[in-house]
């Protein structure tokens, strides 16, 4: 059991570290973990089974300016493992998922708040022009701290009983998770301001405003609405493109 720990730990760290965003992204999903986690324990196809049943509850989740509603990669990590040990009922490993997720949540925050410490030592050292070191404050470190905190839960839940976390939850002083609550949903609002920052500029503001109308009118789902904003891209850098090649 404690090699399974370790490994289940490990899984976790590397699917939310964010060594390669675009690898970790697809890897935290439930699906993915319960083919793995099934690998570990030997039994695939209950891991996929209870893998498949938690990604249900996340299908259409958006992460808007980063922000995770709910921590898919806990609340896999800890009911998958529990539910093949135990022969959960599906049903009983989407209950045992919903309250880990919340508690990824607060973890995620609590790293954001932690790397703002090495942000700001990182802008230091671009100020000074010591390149050499940035990268220990911009990566190393902030990968260290992430594997900390999220290696540790998993690695206890898993060991002695998801039961110890919902305790450890249950001791959590309550203006704590509540100001932790409070700073993730000011991220969302922070990353819109982000992205208007971008789609603020000129030359962009028609495919907003025509976005926007178009959704307006049509109420269209979010898929055929990324179709129509890659088909306008397209087409944009086509004629972008040939422009160059007839001014050449």
């Amino acid at each position: 059991m404690l090699i399974k720990a370790i490994l289940v730990g490990l899984i976790y760290w590397l699917s939310m570290g964010r060594a390669c965003y675009f690898l970790s992204f697809a890897f935290r999903k439930p699906v993915v973990l319960g083919v793995i986690i099934g690998l570990v324990y030997g039994d695939v196809a209950k891991g996929l089974m209870y893998g498949a049943t938690i990604q249900l509850m996340y299908m259409g989740g958006i992460e808007a300016g980063g922000n995770i509603p709910s921590d898919q990669g806990l609340a896999s990590c800890i009911a998958i493992p529990a539910a093949i040990a135990t022969n959960l009922d599906p049903a009983a490993a989407v209950a045992l998922a919903v309250p880990f997720g919340v508690l990824g949540v607060l973890i995620n925050n609590v790293r954001r708040t932690i790397n703002a410490f090495y942000n700001a030592k990182a802008d230091k050292f671009v100020e000074a022009g010591e390149y050499d070191k940035l990268n220990v404050f911009s990566f190393l470190l902030p990968w260290l701290t992430n594997g900390v905190l999220y290696f540790t839960p998993v690695f206890i839940a898993t060991l002695f009983g998801a039961s110890v976390v919902q305790a450890f939850i249950n001791v959590v002083p309550t203006w704590l998770m509540n100001g932790l609550n409070n700073a993730g949903n000011m991220l969302p609002a922070l990353g819109f301001a982000l992205t208007l920052v971008v789609m603020g500029k000129q030359k962009y503001l028609p495919f907003f405003v025509l976005g926007f109308f178009l959704y307006s009118i049509l109420g269209f789902s979010m898929l055929t609405g990324a179709v129509i904003a890659l088909c306008l891209a397209l087409i944009v850098s086509l004629f972008k493109q040939t422009d160059e090649e007839e001014a050449a």
